[in-house]
């Protein structure tokens, strides 16, 4: 079981992104390439984090999850990132969500189903938004 105790906002932000990308049952080139890119965005030039190392571990960790059928850890990466990230990086994080699920040509409803359950946490729901 994967250890997540050391965690970063950017493994759960991570995670996420992998969740979408493997809720159809697998994470494509096309999505691979999207999410890591997107990722990268994230990551603060001054911190030493490894993408390629938090990449690798969250996707492991996605997929013990969906063996296991496990979402209370995608509930508490929504949580943290909801809490950790402003309205308007949340915003731009669903952004990226649509740019991996749409990544391999194909928007499958389990990963409609979880973008509108992100909308719903992430409060990017309202008119406003």
């Amino acid at each position: 079981m994967t250890a997540r105790s050391d965690w970063t906002v950017m493994h759960h932000l991570a995670y996420v992104y992998a969740s979408i990308a493997f809720s159809d049952g697998s994470i494509s080139d096309e999505e691979l390439e999207v999410f890591c890119r997107n990722l990268d965005r994230w990551t603060p030039p001054e911190e030493n984090e490894d993408l390629g190392e938090t990449v690798m571990t969250v996707i492991g960790a996605v997929a013990e999850d969906k063996e296991r059928q496990e979402l209370g850890h995608l509930y508490r990466s929504i949580g943290i990132v909801a809490s950790e990230l402003d309205d308007d990086a949340r915003g731009e994080a669903l952004g990226d969500l649509l740019d991996i699920a749409a990544a391999d040509g194909r928007f499958d409803p389990s990963e409609n189903a979880l973008m509108l359950r992100l909308r719903q946490a992430w409060g990017t729901d309202s008119p406003a938004s």
